[in-house]
């Protein structure tokens, strides 16, 4: 076997996706590398262009795994351009010399609905920026149909027979072949796989790399159990609504039970309430019995009291017409007055004490005061010392402050004094002590402290103008520091702007040579471009020259704009050349299809029938004798008129109002002849309108030589091709008859057929002809439009003249400023020194010193502190003022105030005591008085006034006892009629009672015999006979939980958004009580026999299910299932083999390699390890017991993967079906030990770095052996063979990374691959490119920059 050149990567590039605008890579030799910090996007570049652009599944863009990395988010996140977004991806393969093959991905966007709106990929020989332009002129990408018309319909695919195109072309292997080459790229891509061998997961990373069983295998399998989905869905939806009939029934068992309860327990109450009205009507007849005689009672005491209060009222006045009454009323007078003086007296003697404590209270007062002004005084004495102190220290006269008046005594003092204590003129005086105020004149004192305070003021008004000379110097002194500070920065800035004026004239100098030399490039660019063009004969417009270009930044636009105008008229020309000859091959391609369609439709045979019913002319024919030109005649009659072709149902009416048809309808036969004498019935086979209804048709149309002047009614035709139908006529003439009779239908057809044949193949004639004008127009007007977008750019030129003006504005500006700065330097020293001269000069005069004569400075914090000084005098003397003219002042006027009350209450006391005095001397007379006429009045009067006291005594105190016994006789009243009246209210109640009784027992029974709800309450018990039996199960019913009508309408809606859609959930209010309805398959049920109902058909729905079950597998999973699995086995046993001989190939200079083992997984059951050796025996050898065990062990994963995932059975299947789980890698490592003996270890007996090592090694056999698998054994191109690591080589240093490489350049695989950074190139890697991928934290877009490795050094390429 010869080898052949494989196919490698040639160069890969993105357009307008993510970040990035249009962006080239060369992968020439087929090795690649991207390297950057994280967030950099280097692993999103290798996402974007492998293996997407070789499998074009979007979904499995993402580097770590399906659906892991949005393209909707990559192409509109931070996207602010149009409505619609389009974006490439592809790479170019290379083999033989001159073979190119081009393989990529578009993909559409809408930035309005936010999804992606489409996608297509493509395969092509073109070589995209060559051949193929995937963005236009302005950068905008292609759209589908436009890339169609660029490569050709052919080469644009969607997404399975993409991949069964690559897999063809590049793989020459099947499509299904070719997912596990897939799948091998990816689990190598994921950055994961950098991670696990960091932990020593080797093995678990081969496992995951072998192929996975048979997707359509998995898919065929999935496809059966979700037959069974129906069940299993039946199953879901009945223990769904088990489950929420189950806990609904769970509140409303407890509704129902508590309903039935309050209904019992209503009854129950309306029972007793009957019963306890009948007592109380019983109570209330004896009590108004007792309340009757009561009221009698009552009534006989008032008229007792009322008799014996007239006869005391007679005795009284009897006595009061006895003459010695008289006498006795002139004493009572006079004891009235000698009362009233001595009341009197007593309280003038009261009144005079309380105004000797109020004058005591007075003396209190004045002296509390006279206290406080003493403190007051003592405080503004203090505030004096200080105020003195600080006007001395603020350079101020010290006598500027006043002298504090003295304080007067305030101690009073106290004489002894006798007063009247009681009015009897018997009665001692009581000695009292009286005290008296010092002598204190206030309003002498009061002017002292006015004149004090008028000082002290006057002393703080000049504290305040020191105080604000100080400060106004004190802001001069800081504004003189601020000038020099200024003084200082300008200086500096000056300097710095001379610095910076001759450093931007040195730039303007630069960037005027830098022009030069642009306008020399432009200029050359210029002239090949203009050697370069399409057609050698044509003149171009005359360049700009040098000195233009130079003077002019526009003058290069200019050009082009020139260029562009001189060739739009030729572009334009050759586009419309490309149009039209686009418009003719639209035009016969169109007309092609038509042509051939109806050749298909004529050699078809196709009817024109619709529904019911056939055309006219399929259901008649001529009769034989009449003639040819009179049969062309009455067919061209019938078809102008539209019976020809007009619909005749099967019964011959309309059937179908709306049908859009024209409609042929029997009506009265017509008058002379008819279409019954020139045609008859002839229906084809199978046609649904009888030979009667066709007769009665023919029947009703008339036949006339000239129809216009007929007066038939109704449609009438003439053999001459005339016709008339009502107020319509007209003609037709036809050379031959065409539709009417199967003969000329047939004959008709094939003229047809060879008339359409014979055009069609002249059009494919004119077709080919037009297509090949057609490309020639599209080639020249591409040529030409390349030719004048390849006009040379005037990017850089501008850029230059844009940097010269800069720069020129820049010297400008800098020297500008410099001269400037150099001016306001000068000003400013001169302004400083001119207010600090002001300053020395305000201050001497103010006698302070405040510069140093050596330095000429001035002292700031000095008249800081001058300031300080005069703002604390200031306020010393301040609170002075105030404590003189204000405090002292107000307490001043406080004891006057005290005094005058004192004056006040002494002057009280005197007059009470002298009226006082006044009244107990008039007692004293008026009793005198008294006991003389005492002595006067005889025993006789003594008498008469003993009895006439005992008398009145008597009568008040019937008069006492009267109104409370009449009061009693109307409450006794009131009571009696009380209880008459509730008797009658509760007689009156008696009734409703009953009713209400009666009533309660209704609903009672109402709500038993409410649907379901005994049996929710009491599910065990069957519905009483009676309500006492009712009642009777209630009260021996245990307690429940219960719940109330808005908990079971809660539920009740959780209920109906469970079952919605399978059952309809209706409530109503029965007896009282909410009975639930449950509508489904077998009806409305209660609630409590609808779940009842469910659960027993869950029941029956799991038995059938099983049943199935073993059905499947008994016709897959043991037929097909196992006999799939055994080959992959196999398959997987040779990619371990072919592993082991390329690492047995790979080892190292010390004698170090690698072997694989691959066996059942020691973590297997037995019944499972058992399972696993009959998968690998054919079926023909198993026997019965053997497909049991199987099936058993298979239909336990596949339950087990059910129950623990809620995904679909493709997913399910899939994953307990994966046979790479049943088997397990051992890596072993062999070499020589310290001691020189040969030795095997474990991957974890290995050091890290070993691990990583043995790991990749490992790794890359395994992708040799896979690509060696799939490689063709004929003489044929060998595939592509590519390596695909995201995040490698972590922690390895560069010449171990280098080994790696070359490694991999031995077992002649290409690679792309990502790490943070690093080089690791040898000897042994004949070319390799390097991008570092750069990103700005917080911007857009992304740069490359460009390194190559030749095998001996790098190149960089500059940008």
């Amino acid at each position: 076997m010869t080898t052949s050149p494989r196919w490698t990567l040639s160069r890969g590039g993105i357009v307008n996706i993510w970040q990035y605008a249009e962006q080239v890579f060369d992968f020439s030799g087929g090795r690649a590398i991207f390297q950057g910090t994280n967030g950099s996007g280097k692993s999103r570049t290798l996402e974007l262009l492998l293996p997407l652009c070789l499998d074009g599944d979007l979904r499995q863009l993402g580097s770590k795994g399906f659906d892991t990395v949005s393209i909707r988010r990559l192409m509109l996140d931070d996207y602010d351009g149009g409505p619609n977004r389009i974006g490439y991806a592809w790479v170019e393969l290379h083999r033989a010399p001159g073979e190119y093959l081009t393989c990529g991905i578009g993909v559409k966007a809408s930035k309005t609905s936010q999804q992606i709106t489409d996608s297509w990929r493509f395969v092509t020989p073109a070589r995209v920026g060559q051949d193929l332009r995937l963005a236009g002129p302005d950068r905008v990408p292609v759209g589908p149909a436009q890339l169609r018309e660029l490569i050709g319909a052919d080469c644009v695919f969607e997404d399975a027979a993409f991949r069964a195109k690559v897999a063809e072309t590049v793989y020459g292997v099947p499509a299904a072949r070719y997912a596990d080459l897939l799948h091998l790229q990816r689990t190598l891509r994921n950055p994961d796989v950098g991670l696990k061998v960091l932990e020593g997961q080797l093995e678990q990373i081969l496992s995951d790399a072998l192929p996975p069983l048979d997707s359509s295998m998995v898919e065929q399998l999935a496809t059966s159990f979700d037959d069974l989905e129906s069940i299993r869905e039946n199953i879901i939806r009945l223990s769904t609504a088990d489950t929420a009939l189950g806990a609904f029934l769970g509140t409303y068992s407890g509704y129902a039970l508590s309903g039935l309860r309050s209904a019992g327990d209503r009854v129950l109450a309306g029972r007793k309430s009957l019963k306890s009205l009948r007592s109380e009507l019983d109570s209330l007849e004896r009590k108004l019995i007792a309340a009757r005689e009561e009221r009698v009672t009552a009534e006989e005491a008032v008229a007792q009291q009322e008799s014996q209060d007239s006869q005391l009222e007679a005795r009284i006045e009897a006595l009061k017409e006895l003459p010695a009454y008289r006498g006795l009323r002139d004493l009572q007078d006079r004891e009235q007055l000698v009362a009233r003086s001595r009341s009197a007296a007593e309280a003038a003697l009261d009144t005079a004490g309380r105004q000797r404590a109020q004058e005591d209270r007075a003396v209190d007062a004045v002296l509390a005061v006279l206290r406080r002004l003493g403190q007051d005084i003592d405080a503004a004495d203090e505030l004096a010392g200080q105020a003195r102190e600080r006007l001395a220290t603020a350079g101020l006269d010290a006598e500027l402050c006043p002298q504090v008046p003295k304080m007067p005594s305030a101690e009073a003092s106290s004489t002894t004094d006798k007063v009247r204590a009681k009015p009897d003129p018997e009665s001692e005086p009581l000695a009292i002590d009286r005290r008296t105020l010092p002598p204190v004149q206030p309003q002498t004192l009061l002017d002292a402290l006015s004149d004090a305070g008028r000082q002290a003021e006057q002393a703080a008004s000049e504290a305040r103008r020191r105080n604000a000379l100080t400060l106004s110097l004190h802001e001069r002194a800081l504004k003189s520091d601020r000038q020099l500070r200024d003084v200082e920065e300008l200086r500096r800035a000056a300097r710095q702007a001379q610095l910076t004026a001759t450093e931007s004239a040195g730039r303007r100098n630069e960037a005027g040579q830098q022009l030069a030399t642009a306008v020399d490039v432009w200029r050359e660019q210029a002239s090949r471009w203009t050697a370069g063009g399409p057609d050698s004969s044509v003149q171009y417009p005359m360049m700009p020259t040098a000195e233009l270009l130079a003077e002019e930044r526009g003058a290069a636009r200019t050009a082009r704009d020139n260029i562009r105008q001189w060739a739009a008229p030729k572009v334009h020309e050759l586009r419309q050349q490309v149009v039209s000859a686009e418009q003719r091959l639209t035009e016969l391609r169109a007309t092609i299809t038509e042509h051939e369609a109806e050749v298909v439709s004529l050699r078809s045979g196709g009817t024109n029938t619709a529904g019911d019913g056939a055309a006219f002319f399929r259901l008649v024919d001529f009769v034989p004798t009449l003639a040819e030109a009179d049969q062309a005649g009455l067919e061209a009659a019938l078809q102008a008129s539209g019976l020809l072709t007009a619909l005749v149902s099967a019964d011959g009416k309309v059937s179908d109002p709306e049908l859009a048809e024209v409609l042929a309808v029997a009506g009265p036969a017509a008058e002379g002849r008819s279409l019954a004498e020139v045609l008859v019935p002839a229906a084809e086979p199978g046609s649904p309108v009888s030979a009667e209804v066709v007769a009665k048709l023919l029947a009703a149309v008339g036949v006339a030589e000239d129809p216009a002047a007929t007066t038939v009614p109704g449609l009438v035709v003439a053999t001459s091709g005339a016709w008339r139908a009502g107020v319509l006529c007209g003609a037709r003439a036809k050379s031959v008859a065409e539709f009417v009779g199967a003969g000329a239908r047939e004959a008709a057809r094939l003229r047809r057929i060879a008339e359409l044949s014979e055009a069609v193949e002249r059009l494919h004639t004119e077709l080919a002809e037009s297509e090949r004008r057609c490309d020639e127009a599209r080639e020249r007007t591409t040529e030409w439009e390349r030719h004048v977008e390849a006009f040379p750019d005037d990017g850089e030129l501008i850029a230059a003249h844009a940097r010269l003006t800069s720069a020129r504005e820049s010297a400008e500006e800098s020297e500008a400023r410099s001269q400037q700065l150099r001016e306001e330097h000068g000003a400013a020293e001169d302004r400083w020194h001119a207010s600090r001269a002001e300053l020395v000069q305000a201050a001497a005069e103010s006698g302070i010193a405040v510069a140093d004569p050596e330095t000429s400075t001035v002292d700031t914090e000095a008249l800081e502190r001058a300031n300080r000084a005069a703002s604390e005098a200031r306020a010393a003397a301040e609170q002075l003022a105030e404590g003189l003219a204000g405090r002292c002042a107000r307490t001043v006027a406080d004891l006057m105030d005290a005094m005058n009350h004192h004056h006040a209450a002494v002057t009280d006391r005197t007059e009470a005591e002298s009226a006082a005095n006044a009244l107990c001397t008039e007692y004293a007379d008026r009793a005198h008085a008294l006991d003389d006429l005492s002595s006067a009045i005889g025993s006789e009067a003594q008498e008469v006034s003993s009895q006439l006291s005992t008398l009145e005594e008597e009568r008040r105190r019937v008069r006492r006892e009267l109104p409370r016994t009449r009061e009693h006789v109307v409450e006794v009243r009131e009571q009696a009629t009380k209880v008459e009246t509730l008797l009658e209210t509760k007689r009156s109640q008696l009734d409703s009672r009953g009713a209400e009784e009666s009533s309660a027992s209704t609903a009672f029974e109402e709500a038993l015999a409410a649907p379901g709800i005994w049996t929710a309450a009491f599910p065990e018990q069957e519905p009483p006979a009676d309500l006492d039996a009712a009642l009777g199960v209630l009260a021996g019913a245990a307690e429940r939980k219960g719940a109330g009508e808005g908990s079971v309408i809660t539920k009740l809606q959780v209920l109906q958004t469970s079952l919605a859609g399978t059952h309809d959930i209706g409530a109503e209010t029965t007896g009282g009580v909410l009975t639930v309805t449950v509508t489904g398959e077998d009806g409305p049920r209660p609630v409590a026999e609808a779940a009842k109902r469910v659960r027993e058909r869950l029941a029956e729905q799991r038995g059938f299910l099983g049943e199935r079950y073993q059905s499947i597998f008994a016709d897959y999973l043991i037929r097909d299932l196992a006999e799939r699995l055994r080959g992959q086995i196999e398959v997987a046993e040779d990619l371990c083999r072919r592993m082991n001989d390329v690492l047995d190939q790979a080892r190292s200079s010390q004698g170090v390699h690698v072997q694989l083992e691959w066996r059942p997984s020691a973590a297997l059951d037995e019944r499972t390890k058992q399972a696993l050796e009959l998968v690998r025996t054919p079926l023909a050898e198993r026997s019965e017991d053997q497909d049991d065990l199987l099936r058993q062990v298979i239909t336990e994963r596949i339950e087990a993967e059910r129950d623990a995932h809620s995904s679909g059975y493709a997913e399910i299947l899939a994953r307990a079906l994966d046979y790479r789980t049943w088997y397990s890698f051992t890596v072993r490592v062999r070499d020589s030990g310290p001691d020189g003996k040969p030795r095997v270890r474990r991957l974890r007996q290995l050091s890290s770095g070993e691990t990583r090592l043995v790991s990749y090694v490992t790794l890359f056999a395994a992708a040799a052996s896979f690509y060696d698998a799939v490689s063709s054994t004929e003489d044929e191109l060998a595939p592509l063979r590519l390596v695909l690591l995201d995040e490698a080589f972590e922690r390895l240093d560069d010449p171990t990374i280098a080994r790696m490489l070359g490694l991999l350049v031995d077992l002649d695989m290409d690679w792309v691959i990502t790490w943070p950074s690093g080089w690791g190139v040898s000897s042994k890697i004949p070319r390799m490119h390097i991008y570092d991928v750069l990103r700005p934290k917080n911007g857009r877009g992304v740069a490359c920059t460009h390194t190559t490795w030749d095998g001996a050094g790098l190149d960089r390429d500059d940008p």
